[in-house]
């Protein structure tokens, strides 16, 4: 993790590690503000109620205002996962090994749609907390879930959608639906089945848009 981002995101405890609901997660005391828990360590377990933690507000409004993006053609979008880091996710690491081997890591940039996160670039996904939270998509309630759209939604009109010409969706449909609605008349994704069959078709989909975006 770079040293820029290390600095937003200090987690300021000397208390007990706890989730959202009260219940106590682990009882080592971390050393100093300057301390993160390692990655795929939970530290936030939770529901809908995530969404509004401190650490995970911090967390999006650094993407929405400060993360530089990537001058990159295409954005590609996966479903979160239960592995943190996310690269851990066996089809997370599939892909990311096929846009290495296809040299399309130039054209593509990567991000993560998640509950309560919103939205994670890769290149932030062993960041606090994105690499320290548990939120299963059956605890995602109403309010979660309009909350969710209508930050993705504000997300995609105030970053994405000025800085890539391409958006393509690969993630379960949970999450594909969620972007839906997010991105309804304002993009016009192409969305690829989520599950390692459909790889080869991922990857004709991103060659064909690399090609037309050198055009």
């Amino acid at each position: 993790m770079s040293e820029d981002i290390r600095k937003s995101f200090k987690f300021v405890s000397s208390n007990l590690i706890i989730s959202c609901e009260g219940k106590v997660l682990n009882e080592t005391r971390l050393v100093s503000q300057s301390s993160f828990p390692e990655p795929g360590f939970i530290v936030l377990s939770g529901g809908d109620e995530l969404f509004f933690n401190e650490h995970v507000l911090r967390f999006y409004h650094y993407v929405l205002d400060h993360w530089k993006p990537s001058e990159k053609p295409i954005a590609l979008y996966f479903g979160c996962s239960h592995h943190k880091p996310f690269s851990r996710s066996f089809i997370h690491m599939k892909t990311i090994r096929m846009l290495r081997k296809h040299d399309l890591n130039d054209f593509v940039q990567q991000f993560i749609i998640s509950e309560p996160l919103t939205v994670c670039p890769r290149e932030m996904e062993t960041a606090f907390p994105a690499a320290n939270y548990d939120f299963p998509p059956e605890r995602l309630g109403n309010e979660g879930k309009k909350e969710f759209v209508k930050r993705l939604r504000i997300f995609l009109c105030k970053r994405a959608s000025n800085t890539y010409r391409y958006h393509v969706i690969f993630a379960p449909n949970h999450h594909k639906e969620i972007f839906s609605e997010a991105s309804k008349n304002l993009l016009n994704p192409v969305y690829v089945p989520y599950n390692l069959y459909q790889l080869p078709k991922l990857l004709h989909v991103l060659k064909e848009l690399k090609n037309m975006s050198r055009r």
